[in-house]
């Protein structure tokens, strides 16, 4: 008998048996646009739906084993028992990229009578957006953790739901350490009260609001801080939380109040140049006048010494000057050490002031071995300006003493006068420029605070240093304490770094 070959199965999408779904199911599927296939205890192919069909293309036709046609295109592998009948299969569900084109697909297979049915619903948009998603969270990972600002979420009930490494470090902590806890529970309780209020006030607003205040680091330092808080809402506008972004602008106050300081120095400097300059120097103009129409010898000399005396008042305040714009510049007074007396360097300058002011008594004490390695030029104007600052805060019958005396290795000089005491709050700033002491009296004219802002630089440059003491029965002295030997002369100091940035919320 001739043999007949067998007839090949049909490849119309059509059930080739009783194991393929019902006419009902059938008709169902053909009108869903979503992809589906179905499958015998065999794995072979036994449905394929118009839009499964798009999707594979002429890779698998009814009949064909799914394992080695199509399941690493559909992801089969890794959530089915291949080996095992499909009929065994529990139902699975899973996500899947296609590996052509932008598809993803949500994929369940589902035992039914005699097999399984592949379901492939295209999720392609909820996937991108997902995507997209999670890429913008990414990037605002990114953006939180590459700022030095401090970035931060609370809930609405004060707990920090997000908050970046720049502002956990503000705190002396890590994030794990802030997440979850109140500001209650993170700062000092006055801090505390603070940021509580700034929070209530925002969500009051139901705006975003800008404050600055000040607060303190876990290093001790006092740090300023420029803060945004707003309230988040949900898609319908309801506010579930908070957000806060905080700078650190310390330096920039720092800066600013630096530029203050400046402009306070450019007014002192004008008001100096044009009233203790320009005041001598039109008497030294006019008084020239008067000496060059002539007169009696004894008017000649007092028209002399009028002009001297101006002339010394102008080089003295600019000497003052120029010593405090270089101490400012070079960051402290120049000085050339060499051998040196303070008992002579004392002896000196009290005579120069005899001189000066016949009718005031100075007296001179010494004790011990009063000789070191000093710059005996710029110790002469410490005591200089030390007795000028004496005999104008000292009653005109009042004697100004001026002691030294030798010790080990180090060597006193003081200068003291008697009248009132120096206010209790001005003794704290008394060695800054441009800080008066109460005026007396205008028989000296250095009245600004260069003088003593001078002395003490010029102390310091020498490892010295100079303290004052005054009260109503004692009156006031300055002491200023030197070692016999004044410490090499070195470069002005290099520029400290700026403070490492520290954020807090």
């Amino acid at each position: 008998m001739a043999h007949v070959p067998a007839r090949p199965r049909s490849r119309s999408s059509a059930p080739p048996s009783s194991d393929a779904p019902g006419l009902g199911l059938l008709a169902l599927l053909e009108g869903l646009p979503e992809a589906f296939l179905g499958v015998d205890a065999d794995w072979c192919v036994t449905y394929l739906s118009p839009r499964m069909r798009e999707l594979l293309a002429d890779r698998a036709q009814p009949g064909d084993d799914v394992r080695k046609k199509v399941a690493d295109l559909l992801g089969l592998g890794p959530h089915l028992r291949l080996e095992a009948p499909a009929t065994g299969q529990p139902a699975v569900r899973y996500e899947h990229r296609w590996p052509e084109g932008d598809l993803c697909f949500d994929v369940s297979a589902r035992p039914v009578e005699g097999g399984l049915l592949v379901h492939c619903r295209d999720i392609s948009r909820e996937y991108m957006a997902r995507q997209e998603l999670q890429r913008a969270g990414q990037l605002f990972q990114a953006v939180m953790e590459g700022t030095t600002d401090a970035i931060y979420i609370k809930d609405l009930d004060g707990r920090y739901q997000v908050i970046n490494s720049a502002g956990a470090r503000a705190l002396g902590r890590t994030v794990s350490e802030v997440r979850e806890h109140t500001d209650a529970e993170l700062f000092p309780p006055e801090e505390a009260r603070v940021n509580l209020r700034h929070d209530r006030d925002v969500l009051e607003a139901g705006q975003p609001l800008t404050y600055e205040d000040s607060q303190q680091g876990p290093d001790g330092d006092v740090r300023v801080w420029l803060s945004t808080k707003g309230p988040l809402r949900d898609p319908e506008g309801n506010v579930f939380g908070l957000f806060g972004i905080s700078r650190d602008i310390t330096q920039r106050k720092w800066a600013e109040e630096e530029v203050r300081r400046h402009s306070e120095f450019q007014e002192h400097l004008m008001g100096i140049i044009s009233h203790d300059i320009r005041s001598p120097l039109g008497a030294i103009m006019n008084w020239s006048r008067v000496l060059a129409a002539g007169g009696p010898a004894e008017e000649t000399a007092r028209t002399s010494q009028r002009i001297a005396t101006a002339a010394v008042r102008i080089e003295r305040l600019t000497r003052l000057l120029l010593d405090f714009t270089r101490a400012r510049l070079v960051g402290g007074v120049v000085i050339e050490p060499r051998g040196a007396d303070t008992q002579e360097l004392l002896a000196k300058v009290a005579h120069e002031f005899r001189v000066a002011f016949p009718k005031r008594h100075i007296e001179v004490e010494h004790k011990g071995n009063t000789q070191g390695q000093w710059d005996p030029d710029r110790l002469a104007q410490v005591v200089s300006n030390l007795v000028e600052n004496a005999l104008k805060y000292s009653p005109a019958d009042a004697p100004v003493c001026l002691s030294t005396r030798g010790l080990r290795n180090k060597v006193v000089v003081s200068v003291h006068n008697e009248g009132r005491p120096i206010p209790e709050a001005t003794l704290p700033h008394l060695f800054e420029p441009f800080r008066q002491g109460p005026q007396q009296t205008r028989t000296l004219k250095m009245s600004y605070g260069l003088g003593l802002y001078i002395v003490r630089e010029i102390v310091h440059a020498h490892g010295g240093t100079i303290d004052v003491t005054s009260t109503e029965d004692d009156g006031t002295t300055f002491t200023v304490t030197l070692p016999r030997r004044a410490p090499p002369k070195k470069g002005p100091p290099p520029e400290p770094p700026p403070p490492p940035p520290a954020h807090r919320p």
